[in-house]
């Protein structure tokens, strides 16, 4: 698919990133802290996490800090769709996070799951 390959790395990681795709996708990637905001980075994630349990749309939720480097943390999300995604991102607490620059820079990546396989 087309956005299998899209990847953007941007401050404001909403701008100028590739189109979002409509139907279910997966995206992952890289968090990059300042290391005097690492420890909040972690604390609004845990917020963000226990926030999109109950997201409509949001079919996986999941950010991990790197034990080898503490300002880097790792993200993988599954969507339903690209209105879900949106939906998300539009929070409160995302927009604060990206107006409150406690990271320097996102890598991300839009892929499709696997199916999984029939019986």
């Amino acid at each position: 698919m087309s956005f299998s390959k899209a990847e953007y790395q941007k401050e404001d990681f909403l701008a100028d990133m590739p189109p979002v795709p409509e139907g279910e996708f997966c995206v992952f990637g890289t968090v990059y802290a300042h290391p005097e905001h690492a420890d909040a980075l972690e604390a609004v994630y845990a917020e963000t996490t226990r926030l999109a349990a109950s997201e409509p749309g949001c079919i996986y939720y999941c950010i991990c800090r790197d034990s080898d480097d503490p300002t880097v943390f790792h993200f993988f999300e599954r969507y339903a769709g690209r209105l879900a995604f949106e939906e998300h991102n539009a929070q409160p607490i995302i927009r604060k996070l990206i107006h409150d620059q406690l990271f320097k820079g996102v890598k991300a990546k839009f892929v499709e799951a696997i199916k999984p396989a029939s019986p």
